[in-house]
């Protein structure tokens, strides 16, 4: 006996068997439906997770695998060739914004007080590449307190940035850079820090210097924040590497 037989003589009448195999019929189709689209669901967040867990340290990895050699016994050779890295990416700033002069300065401690112990904070210019003709300044700045530079480091912390178009205009303002600027025939500067990738802490900074004004666009700008974000990245893992 078949089904409808069986509905039938049940007292069902053939349109209202109609209406209940129709009624069936939806509801089957939306159930399916609607697991699909959990599934669906289910299936999207998992890959979420899964993509976000992987994108996030592959960044990072990007950086080490730039930097990392295999382990060789050579250290020396090792860092020279980490070194050449970081040259040939300043160099190559420097031709991009035609700089006189472009440089990178680090932190690092600087031996202790006497009666407290503590310990001196100073910056040294590690790296540095200049246009033909344009006198070197890396022997200027080594083992400098950081406490002489309080006000530009300040300014270069919480702004990320220190632009200064033109040494001359006294409505700019030079966060107590103007002596420095004198004596290294500097009349503009274009200067960021440099942070950890990790733990976003300011680690140094690079500066493009010109003997006479500059004013930049906001385009260039953007790519020296870019360039040295990537110069912050090569340090970062560089430092913390044995």
């Amino acid at each position: 006996m078949s089904i409808c037989q069986i509905k039938i003589n049940l007292g069902f009448r053939v349109d209202d068997i109609n209406k209940i195999e129709i009624f069936i019929f939806c509801h089957t189709i939306y159930r399916i439906i609607t697991m699909e689209q959990h599934t669906i669901e289910l299936i999207g967040m998992v890959l979420v997770a899964v993509i976000t867990a992987l994108v996030g340290p592959a960044v990072l990895e990007y950086v080490k695998v730039k930097l990392s050699k295999p382990v060789s016994k050579d250290i020396v050779r090792d860092d020279i060739e980490r070194n050449l890295i970081i040259f040939d990416e300043i160099s190559e700033i420097r031709d991009m914004l035609d700089g006189d002069r472009i440089w990178i300065s680090q932190f690092h401690n600087g031996g202790h007080f006497l009666h407290t112990n503590k310990s001196i904070q100073k910056f040294s210019i590690t790296y540095e590449d200049v246009k033909p003709g344009v006198s070197s300044v890396i022997h200027l700045f080594t083992d400098i307190p950081l406490s002489l530079y309080s006000r530009a480091m300040n300014h270069i912390m919480e702004n990320k940035h220190l632009w200064i178009p033109d040494f001359k205009d006294e409505t700019v303002a030079t966060c107590g850079l103007k002596s420095a600027a004198d004596a290294t025939g500097t009349n503009a500067t274009y200067a960021i820090g440099l942070f950890d990738i990790a733990t976003d802490r300011c680690i140094g900074t690079m500066g493009i210097d010109y003997r006479d004004k500059k004013k930049l666009t906001q385009t260039q700008k953007d790519f020296i924040i870019e360039r040295g974000s990537r110069l912050a990245g090569y340090l970062s893992v560089y430092l913390k590497s044995k």
